[in-house]
């Protein structure tokens, strides 16, 4: 996953993370080509080391858990942490590596849908 994360603040880029960790768990079926992405995206955030990778990634894991049993705060969640996400060219970026997220399994799911409407 390429994303030139330069335009987004480092709350942007946790917002990021976050809608990327909810966007996999959303249809409960985790590939390995999926994880790859997101520790590429967190070496470009900065986290080179495997155990900085492996904290961010379980602290976003903790934080979006919560938010996974109901597929209304699935949504809600997603909603609010988009809402961080003031300009359009971000919107863009992010919509775009939402969907590649989604789509790496070649499926996307009911639940998926609902969160990328």
């Amino acid at each position: 996953m390429e994303i030139d994360l330069k335009e987004f603040s480092p709350d942007q880029q946790q917002a990021l993370f976050d809608l990327l960790i909810l966007a996999m768990y959303a249809d409960g079926h985790l590939t390995s080509l999926e994880d790859e992405q997101l520790q590429h995206l967190l070496k470009t955030m900065g986290h080179i080391e495997e155990s900085a990778r492996q904290r961010e990634y379980d602290a976003a894991v903790t934080r979006i858990r919560p938010m996974i049993q109901t597929i209304y705060l699935a949504k809600t969640h997603a909603i609010a942490l988009a809402d961080c996400f003031t300009s359009r060219p971000q919107q863009i970026k992010v919509l775009a590596a939402v969907y590649q997220i989604m789509n790496t399994d070649l499926h996307i799911s009911s639940w998926e849908s609902t969160l990328l409407s």
